[in-house]
């Protein structure tokens, strides 16, 4: 209950939206380590109240802040779908299936192994093992930590530490940068280190862009993780399934046919150039 509450104090004095996602994670794993709840717990006893609470306190000072800035009010898209996933993750008390503990190490591995009953049970407290891969994640909670790692790695790249602060701040808004939410041109994640093409954040933006975050890190100096192939091709998946329910995130407004386009891009830059065969390296002549 100590923990609970003094995430809850934190939450009301952030104003980052990644702290804010990461503290309503934080907020729903130590809810349901709680055990469980009574009828006449404060805030009431569904989880779509609880979790309301949470979000109701995260936008408490950044409102105000945003509306003196002309930005558009109301939660972040990202905190926002954090919130519903910790309603489902309340609701069906498998937190693993909605949250993560780290966005860089869940993406970067498929998934647990089947360690048996007497290591599930002695992690129970923990609700999401280190283990935990993003295969574990249900395809809203994939889609969300996807987005979330391309924001980050294109607000914390640099060595400059002054230039990535400038970053951050310009990315710490209600709404989201075109690149993330209409067209996905800009990013061009082909880009090796060493192009003779400027990679400097702003150069590839759309005009009028408030965000100059593009074009998306090169391969190799990103600052948290690459994604690996399987990940960015189980994102082209979630966009062709034909299981009931939207393909696309909330704030994915560009055609579906573009945004698969970007994911294929994104999985053959991880998987990188294919070696050249004996029979490519023959002239024609011979």
């Amino acid at each position: 209950m100590y923990l609970a509450e003094q995430a809850l104090e934190m939450l009301k004095g952030t104003r980052y939206w990644f702290s804010q996602l990461t503290l309503i994670q934080a907020l729903c794993l130590l809810n349901m380590s709680d055990g469980p709840k009574q009828p006449s717990d404060k805030h009431g006893a569904k989880p779509e109240a609880i979790v309301q609470h949470w979000l109701d306190v995260a936008g408490r000072e950044r409102a105000d802040r945003d509306q003196r800035a002309g930005v558009p009010a109301g939660p972040h898209p990202f905190v926002r779908e954090a919130s519903q996933l910790a309603v489902l993750a309340l609701k069906t008390g498998h937190p693993q299936r909605y949250c993560w503990i780290d966005e860089s190490g869940v993406v970067a591995q498929v998934g647990s192994r089947n360690t048996g009953i007497r290591t599930e049970h002695r992690n129970r407290r923990l609700w999401i093992p280190p283990s935990a891969g993003w295969t574990a994640l249900n395809g809203r909670a994939q889609q969300l930590v996807a987005d979330v790692l391309l924001l980050l790695n294109l607000a914390e790249r640099g060595d400059q530490p002054h230039e990535r602060e400038q970053r951050l701040k310009r990315a710490n808004r209600s709404d989201l940068p075109p690149c993330i939410t209409r067209s996905r041109a800009s990013l061009n994640p082909g880009r090796t280190v060493g192009t003779a093409i400027s990679s400097a954040p702003g150069t590839t933006c759309v005009d009028g862009c408030a965000f100059e975050l593009c074009p998306y890190p090169p391969k190799g100096i990103q600052p948290r993780v690459e994604m690996t192939e399987a990940f960015c091709r189980r994102q082209q998946t979630l966009l062709t399934r034909r299981s009931p329910g939207p393909r696309r995130a909330p704030w994915q407004k560009m055609p579906p046919a573009q945004l698969t386009k970007f994911w294929a891009e994104m999985a053959d830059r991880a998987r990188g150039p294919r070696p050249r065969s004996a029979a490519t390296d023959r002239s024609p002549g011979r």
